[in-house]
């Protein structure tokens, strides 16, 4: 996004209240799939209303109470304005109203803010351990908060979970149907590799970062992603493609699941985490990225696996895990530029300052392997 199209919003929003509030909210949408752009973070929240508007409050009510108690906590203002504490909220509240009998009742309302409170405090609280290794928390906070809720609602007598929570132990020798469907059960009608559903994988995998199973949506949240960054729009499109072709060909994985979307979401959070955002973006470091996509996908299957008997979700904790271990190697792989967690933005302004920076300093002194 052109930074004079911002300027007199940005401009209003440091000189209003009421409009930098919410400026803040809409990054901290935005930030789910690291874009520090209140356009995007709109279009974002347009998408989950156009799919579901019962989804789409329970993002808001997450996002809001989030964003208020990191404010009211006195949590860093710079880090609140970026909407580092907005993101997981928002999941959180999408979240526990997914998987729970989505019935709205007081009950259901209170939950969700104490599960986006809980969501401030672990991002806090991992930021200031990871701190050590400049490492970012990501969406673990909601991994954590929602598991926690989640796992609470089966003793409860007021909360129901959804029939999506069903514990059972995996059947290792099952047949397992790889036909990409639309349907669960169906292998015939409408099944097979045709264009509208490989269309409908690809941009559902880019709607399931926010639960949305919907193809308008998926375009919605592409588009909007690349309003702020061509190169991230770009790591999105591929981290749905390479998980969509790594689960379906390579590994054989259910159709249905690869239909909906469900191999391909947590592959856009690590395409754009790793192709461009935490390390500068080059070729060699976008090969990277796809192989942090690819290996996402495998844990995708076997975090699935290993939580299938307590009928847990497996949520971002792919991502989670993967981006972690992609990114703790840092300058120890020599051929990558690790970015500070200070100095991440879009992946254009990161090359950009990478590249000034380059040009200031002594010939022998460059980084090799670029």
């Amino acid at each position: 996004m052109n930074i004079d199209i911002l300027a007199p919003w940005n401009r209003l929003a440091r000189e209003n209240v009421a409009v930098g509030f919410v400026d803040t909210l809409l990054r901290g949408t935005g930030q789910v799939m690291f874009q520090n752009n209140p356009i995007t973070g709109l279009l974002f929240l347009v998408g989950i209303f156009y799919n579901s508007y019962q989804l789409g409050i329970a993002a808001v009510i997450g996002l809001l109470t989030s964003t208020v108690a990191a404010m009211v906590l006195g949590a860093d203002r710079n880090l609140i304005r970026a909407g580092l504490f907005g993101f997981n909220g928002v999941l959180t509240g999408i979240g526990l109203a997914f998987f729970i009998q989505l019935q709205w009742s007081p009950v259901l309302v209170v939950y969700i803010i104490f599960g986006a409170v809980l969501s401030t405090i672990v991002f806090m609280a991992l930021a200031n351990f990871f701190s050590t290794w400049d490492m970012p928390a990501l969406t673990a906070p909601f991994v954590l908060a929602t598991w926690l809720f989640l796992f609470a609602v089966l003793l409860f007598a007021n909360l129901h979970t959804g029939v999506l929570v069903n514990p059972a132990l995996p059947k290792p020798n099952a047949a397992v149907y790889p036909i990409l469907r639309p349907s669960p059960t169906d292998l015939t009608t409408g099944a097979g590799v045709t264009v509208v559903n490989l269309l409908q994988s690809f941009f559902r995998g880019v709607g399931e970062v926010f639960f949305q199973n919907n193809l308008v949506t998926g375009i919605i949240f592409l588009i909007a992603i690349l309003i702020n960054s061509r190169v991230s729009a770009l790591f999105a499109a591929l981290g749905s493609i390479v998980g969509l072709v790594t689960a379906q060909w390579l590994l054989g994985v259910d159709g249905y699941a690869t239909y909906i979307g469900l191999y391909g979401f947590n592959g856009v959070l690590c395409g754009i985490a790793t192709g461009g955002v935490f390390y500068v973006i080059t070729w060699k470091s976008g090969i990277y990225a796809l192989l942090c996509v690819l290996v996402g996908t495998v844990v995708m299957a076997s975090l699935t696996a290993f939580l299938s008997p307590l009928g847990m979700p497996a949520l971002t904790a792919p991502f989670v895990l993967t981006t972690w271990l992609f990114l703790l190697p840092k300058a120890g792989f020599h051929v990558l530029q690790p970015v500070a967690l200070a100095e991440v933005a879009a992946p254009e302004q990161v090359r950009r300052a990478f590249l000034e920076k380059e040009q200031a300093l002594p010939r022998d002194t460059l980084p090799t392997g670029q």
